[in-house]
């Protein structure tokens, strides 16, 4: 390859993040800590020309002694500081969690380790009112049945185009990290006709990946990325190992 299809190539990379023709760009915390840190999140992003942002006031955990969230506290938090250039992502674990944020959140997750919670894609499906709902992949399953929790949302009334699938990276014997984001899963995802997002945060759980695997996806031109950013992110209650900064997203957007 030489020089001059080398500049070719950087250029066609850089013409494509330059379009930010991704629909679905979301960042945020790992989960909320506070109205402070939210308010500094939504300035950053609306300076960016961002809409969506990550605001989770439920945090399913491993460890039963982390930080579950803010609940209720969060939610009353949301609706305070909401603004209409910024709308809200909030994950859900159960019926009762839907119904407590159902109305402030514009794109309800459902989270890998709900992927095959049945039980509440049925219901998620039965009473969704919101602008779109976002399925990850669980870090083990495979593409069919990460499809096929799909098709229950559509079976229980939302119509596809209303969901967006967000590949989140699998469980990884070879990586450093423990983890690798499947870009081939993703892939087929989209060529099934659905919104496809690469979360490079929990796809490689070290903040020195995320830019360049979102880089990477938005040069194959999926829907979005999905990336933790808090204001320091040494201090983040969860997960801080993977998340970037705040000033950090200006290298992606």
């Amino acid at each position: 390859m030489n020089l001059q299809t080398v500049k070719y190539y950087r250029q066609g990379l850089v013409d494509i993040m330059d379009r930010k023709n991704q629909e679905f760009n979301i960042v945020g915390p790992c989960s909320m800590e506070s109205k402070g840190q939210m308010l500094q999140v939504i300035e950053v992003a609306t300076k960016l020309g961002l809409s969506y942002v990550r605001a989770q006031v439920f945090k399913p955990r491993t460890n039963p002694t982390s930080f579950q969230g803010m609940g209720a506290e969060g939610i009353s938090i949301l609706e305070e500081i909401k603004t209409d250039e910024i709308n809200f992502v909030c994950e859900v674990c159960s019926n009762e969690q839907f119904e407590m944020v159902k109305d402030i959140a514009s794109i309800i997750q459902i989270g890998a380790r709900n992927m095959q919670n049945f039980e509440l894609l049925k219901y998620v499906s039965k009473n969704f009112k919101n602008d779109f709902v976002l399925l990850k992949r669980g870090f083990s399953n495979t593409n069919l049945e990460w499809l096929s929790s799909a098709q229950y949302l559509i079976e229980g009334g939302i119509n596809k185009d209303k969901i967006i699938l967000c590949e989140r990276g699998s469980r990884s014997f070879t990586s450093p990290t423990g983890v690798s984001l499947d870009f081939i899963n993703a892939l087929c995802a989209k060529k099934e006709g659905f919104k496809v997002i690469i979360d490079p945060s929990h796809g490689t759980k070290h903040a020195d990946f995320v830019i360049p695997l979102a880089k990477a996806a938005m040069a194959m031109e999926f829907d979005g990325v999905m990336v933790e950013a808090h204001p320091e992110p040494e201090k983040s209650v969860s997960d801080k190992d993977q998340a970037i900064s705040l000033e950090s997203l200006s290298l992606l957007f």
